[in-house]
């Protein structure tokens, strides 16, 4: 199955799609419901201590827990679902979710790209091989293009790097260039 996305160019070959692990999906919706506990519980608490306004202040609670829940799962669930990264023959391009209505496109193409540079954030994160690739620009310093929680995260920049190698020193080459196989070391084919 051929890969597809906003803005390709004619005979752009898709080498990997680069999606959110479903791991970092999972703890922002925690955080989410984390955060909607805490809420409850703190207007709950403060609703004991002044109990005129008891019924007031849990029901605020309830209510503001309820409504933080929902739109944070849902917004979590929207930008985790829509932002993707594709690794083609020529550009690095990533779509990010910003708002309900927009997205954002940052693309940088091989002849400008300088080095990929792989960092985890965690040690959790290490051990679970899911961190971030940072791609950066020859000239323009800002312009990166970060991706996060990246599974098999060193492997894919040290695919990145022999991507611009290849592109820098024999640009002929890199339509023989194999689709990235997010596997452990010796198990790609």
């Amino acid at each position: 199955m051929e890969t597809k996305f906003d803005g390709q160019q004619e005979d752009e070959r898709v080498l990997y799609t680069i999606t959110p692990h479903p791991i970092a999906k999972q703890l922002a919706i925690a955080r989410i419901v984390f955060l909607a506990v805490f809420f409850f519980v703190v207007l709950w608490v403060i609703g004991t201590i002044v109990p005129t306004a008891a019924s007031l202040l849990q029901v605020i609670g309830l209510l503001l827990a309820c409504i933080l829940l929902s739109i944070g799962i849902w917004w979590n669930l929207t930008v985790y679902k829509k932002s993707k990264t594709f690794i083609t023959d020529r550009r690095i391009i990533r779509f990010d979710v910003v708002s309900p209505f927009f997205m954002t496109k940052r693309a940088l193409f091989w002849n400008e790209a300088l080095k990929a540079k792989a960092y985890s954030p965690n040690l959790l994160y290490r051990t679970l091989k899911i961190g971030t690739i940072d791609v950066a620009p020859q000239l323009a310093e800002g312009e990166d293009v970060r991706v996060t929680d990246v599974y098999y995260f060193e492997d894919l920049a040290n695919y990145i790097d022999k991507i611009l190698f290849t592109f820098k020193n024999s640009p002929a080459e890199i339509a023989t260039l194999k689709p990235f196989v997010p596997k452990g070391k010796g198990l790609r084919d």
